[in-house]
Order: C-alpha cells, then sequence, then structure tokens
C-alpha cells in the first residue's frame, strides 16, 4: 500500500496540489476531515478547523483509511498538528498514527504567513494572528521531520502550490499509476 501523506497547516494550498497530482498521476485523493466525517459526521463541524478530540477523530482516521487503502494507495491530504477547540494551543498528532496509516513519504507545504491569513481569510472568513500562523507552521514542519525520521520515510518541504515540485518527487520515489 502507497500512502503519500500530504501536510501543511490550513490554507497552505494542499488541496489543490493534491488535486492536480491525483489528476496527473491518476491516484485518488481524500482528506483526513473527509475520511474522519464519513466514519462520523459529527467528529468534525463544517465551518469549523478547530478540533474538539483530536484522539478520537484519529481513529476515525485509521478506521476509514483501512477501508480506502485496502487494495490500493491514495493521497492523504491532512495535518501533523492540529490546533484544540479548548485553548487554542497546538497538538501534535502521535507518530503512532502515521505508523499505523503506514505512510511511504511525506510532503509538506509551506507559504508566507501573511499570504497563509489571506488565504484563510478569504475562504473561511477567519482571521488569526501571523503570529500564531507561523508558530502553528514551525511546529507542523518539525512534527513532519520528526515523523518522517521515526519512520524511516521521505519527506519534501515544498512552497504552496509547487506542482512541479510536487510532481518531481513522485517521479523520485518512484510512485506511478502502477504502484497505486
Amino acid at each position: 500500500m502507497n500512502i503519500v501523506f500530504v501536510a501543511g497547516i490550513h490554507a497552505v494550498g494542499k488541496s489543490t496540489a493534491c488535486e492536480a497530482i491525483s489528476v496527473e498521476f491518476n491516484i485518488p485523493h481524500f482528506t483526513a476531515s473527509q475520511i474522519i466525517r464519513a466514519e462520523r459526521s459529527s467528529a468534525i463541524p463544517a465551518a469549523s478547523k478547530l478540533v474538539t478530540d483530536v484522539e478520537e477523530n484519529q481513529r476515525l482516521l485509521l478506521q476509514g483509511i483501512s477501508r480506502l487503502s485496502a487494495n490500493s494507495g491514495l493521497l492523504l491530504d491532512g495535518h501533523f498538528t492540529l490546533q484544540r477547540k479548548s485553548d487554542g494551543g497546538i497538538e501534535a498528532i502521535s507518530a503512532d498514527v502515521f505508523r499505523e496509516i503506514q505512510i511511504a513519504a511525506i510532503v509538506v507545504f509551506i507559504d508566507e504567513p501573511a499570504k497563509i491569513a489571506k488565504r484563510m481569510f478569504d475562504r473561511d472568513e477567519v482571521s488569526l494572528p501571523i503570529e500564531l500562523i507561523q508558530t502553528h507552521q514551525d511546529a507542523e514542519v518539525a512534527h513532519a521531520n520528526d515523523v518522517a525520521s521515526m519512520l524511516g520515510v521521505p519527506i519534501v518541504v515544498l512552497s504552496a502550490f509547487d506542482i512541479k515540485g510536487f510532481s518531481s518527487a513522485i517521479k523520485g520515489w518512484g510512485i506511478s499509476r502502477h504502484t497505486f
């Protein structure tokens, strides 16, 4: 099973990049929140990006992925860290979750915090301090690198919307239509 985990904070362009790569390589693309919602529609309120129960959501994610990837791989668009609803703090998702998902490679997208803030406001009408966006992005990249190291999987950090770099990484890892 080949699962490429595509990470980055909200509004960094993960889904846009995944949609392009999905078409180019004929690889199915799902967001972690889509899978969680499909497993239990109340897990994530549609309009909120804050998470109430990180552990339960990860259990639902694993359950959904096991169904989706039983015979093939996929692009999984998600996060290594989440902002808690209870206190706004940033919580790292356990490396065990990524081990159980059996990710084959990691792509992390980053961007200038001011650009992320603008996209977040334009898309979700959410306004966050630039400092919080930067702190969250730094935590996301650091935890992604830690997980890649722990699991021994390749990782690439790309600028937002770098579809060409994403495509090159997929090719470089030997992932193709035939391996999915």
